[in-house]
């Protein structure tokens, strides 16, 4: 994964929502040409940005058993421009989940100001056909890293 659109990860409850945080920062390479002089963070990343959390709810959720992967997004609004140095709370929850799929509402906060929703649908699959056993651990590191000071509630122990 080239771009890691989320930071850490806040609070996640299992199968229900999760919140995240992103700190944007001028270093990143999209803005070196979006735009010069006038850095904006493109819609495509704040979709990434969602997906990302929306991807780390379910695979949390089903103790990294299945592969989230996103298929449809829909009702997208981008209401306010993002910048550098904004941090963002990115906040997902599933409004539908079977076997093999699951949609979710998703936001994007600045402060108090709302500048992305959208609806997300994923299609759910095995893990293992998508993480060979020699690059898991990149997958776990990431996780790790996300995972290490948040709040996880509705897990078994």
């Amino acid at each position: 994964m080239r771009y890691l659109l989320i930071d850490r990860i806040e609070r996640l409850e299992i199968n229900r929502t999760l919140t995240a945080i992103k700190s944007v920062a001028l270093s990143e390479d999209i803005y070196a040409d979006h735009f010069v002089g006038s850095p904006v963070t493109p819609g495509a990343m704040l979709i990434e940005s969602l997906a990302q959390a929306g991807t780390a709810l379910l695979e949390v959720s089903n103790n990294f058993e299945k592969k989230a992967l996103l298929v449809i997004v829909e009702q997208a609004k981008f209401r306010n421009l993002v910048r550098p140095g904004d941090q963002l709370l990115v906040a997902v929850t599933i409004t539908a989940l079977s076997e093999d799929s699951a949609q979710m509402d998703g936001t994007i906060h600045v402060k108090d100001r709302l500048v992305t929703d959208a609806r997300l649908t994923f299609a759910l699959k095995p893990s293992k056909d998508f993480y060979p056993p020699r690059t898991r651990h990149l997958v776990d590191a990431i996780y790790e890293t996300w995972l290490r000071e948040t709040e996880i509630i509705g897990r078994e122990k």
